[in-house]
């Protein structure tokens, strides 16, 4: 991973959530493909939107190429629905930090996450 695409790099971008103007947090990278396919512009396979969170109001945002920050359903998914099966509550922080991979989630079930540093670049989360 070059330099420029490193996570940190990216919180620095100046790219900020629409709704309370803090930093957003860059996640994961992919492609617009399906969208681009079903319009007959060919399949696309090169990574070219950014997913990004905020922490501060539990938010997930994406961003294709160099356009508007929009609402990110995906984004949501991974980082604010529970995973277990049995739940799937809204997650809320219940450990704010600076660092985000030092902010914990938990359901209202209970169940904990942590957000780590991806392999790759951006950030996941994993059971507490």
């Amino acid at each position: 991973m070059s330099q420029a695409t490193k996570p940190a790099d990216r919180a620095g971008s100046g790219v900020t959530c629409p709704d309370c103007d803090e930093p957003l947090v860059f996640t994961f990278k992919d492609t617009s493909g399906v969208g681009a396919h079903k319009r007959g512009d060919n399949f696309n396979t090169t990574p070219d939107t950014d997913h990004f969170v905020c922490f501060s109001c539990a938010s997930a945002w994406k961003q294709r190429l160099s356009g508007p920050v929009t609402p990110d359903i995906v984004g949501d998914l991974a980082f604010f629905v529970c995973r277990h099966a049995d739940c799937g509550g809204r997650l809320a922080i219940t450990h704010e930090s600076l660092a985000p991979t030092d902010v914990e989630l938990t359901c209202p079930r209970g169940h904990g996450y942590i957000v780590v540093a991806a392999q790759g670049g951006g950030l996941a989360l994993e059971d507490d």
